[in-house]
């Protein structure tokens, strides 16, 4: 007899897995194993308990592929194992990398969805990334030019009436850089030459 496993994990901080497993829940899964807090490949103990629960035959059921492993190896060896299991893996989202045991895929349309995989899963890690760096109280990107020492010498230089080009090449930086940072201060009266 074939069972369909349900797997899902929270993929973002505070996303949560309900809505996920409603809808391996209409898919047909029973039981649907989930992970609740954002875990690597490593600490997943819903994963490995749906993995020990398959029994040559049964099938994996997800709604995306790229919540079975954060990685596109990781996913690769997970796949790996369940075929080892003499059970198949589906993927609601994307059909290219379902695997059933006995059916071969269309290796084209296998690698382009092993890309599409890799290009959401580094997106995933990004945003998690920057969510993290927020919290933190850092911005992500380049750190500015523009310290504020430089800013306020832009300042002086500009109610001096300089231009500023003057004042980039006087601090050193581009005239972008001081343009952005003067646009960003309140403006003052120039002062009167003599």
């Amino acid at each position: 007899m074939t069972r369909l496993a349900g797997y899902t994990r929270e993929l973002a901080s505070g996303a949560g897995t309900s809505a996920d497993a409603e809808q391996l829940a209409r898919a047909g899964a029973a039981p649907v194993f989930a992970d609740e807090e954002l875990a690597g490949a490593r600490r997943s103990p819903g994963l490995q308990e749906c993995l020990e629960f398959l029994e040559p035959g049964d099938t994996l059921l997800v709604t995306s592929a790229a919540i079975l492993a954060p990685t596109v190896p990781q996913f690769l060896r997970a796949m790996s194992d369940i075929a080892g299991r003499g059970a198949g893996f589906r993927s609601l989202s994307e059909p290219a990398l379902s695997a059933r045991v006995g059916v071969a895929a269309d290796p084209a349309e296998v690698f382009a969805a092993l890309e599409a995989l890799r290009r959401r899963l580094v997106s995933l890690q990004t945003q998690a990334g920057m969510a993290s760096a927020a919290s933190e109280g850092r911005r992500p990107g380049r750190p500015t030019v523009m310290t504020p020492e430089r800013i306020a010498m832009a300042v002086e230089l500009r109610n001096l009436g300089r231009p500023v080009t003057h004042i980039a090449r006087v601090l050193g930086v581009s005239a972008n850089a001081v343009q952005r940072a003067l646009a960003s201060t309140p403006a003052a009266e120039p002062t009167q030459r003599l």
